[in-house]
């Protein structure tokens, strides 16, 4: 009688950001991740409610940050990508982009001290 070996594969399941509870040890770009609280999303003035997640764009002192809840204006909830692009001490943005003026530590303590950044928003739809 032939001994049979079975070997049972159980999968292992990498969370994305940003539910990753331990995304700063998976990825050192992490500087900003709240679960839930309140956000502000560039160049709206609304209060936000959710999950907000910022990462480093290598050295380059611009920033990647990703916001996923309710808009307490509209009711509705919402997804938001904005690019934070540091333009030191100049006050001018492309078109379509917004200008946050000597944003540390009001945007996040990240930031450079007294740089400017544009910053640039693509809103998505969330159906839950």
């Amino acid at each position: 009688m032939a001994a049979v070996s079975m070997t049972l594969l159980m999968p292992v399941v990498t969370l994305a950001a940003p539910t990753n509870e331990n995304k700063a040890e998976n990825n050192p770009q992490v500087v900003a991740y709240y679960t839930e609280g309140e956000h502000g999303v560039p160049p709206e003035s609304d209060t936000h409610t959710g999950t907000d997640l910022v990462m480093q764009a290598g050295e380059s002192g611009n920033f990647q940050q990703w916001f996923l809840g309710l808009n307490e204006e509209t009711g509705k909830n919402e997804g938001a990508h904005s690019l934070w692009k540091n333009v030191g001490t100049d006050t001018t943005c492309p078109n379509g982009w917004t200008l946050v003026p000597d944003a540390n530590p009001e945007w996040g303590d990240y930031l450079e001290p007294g740089a400017n950044f544009c910053v640039h928003t693509n809103h998505f739809q969330v159906e839950k």
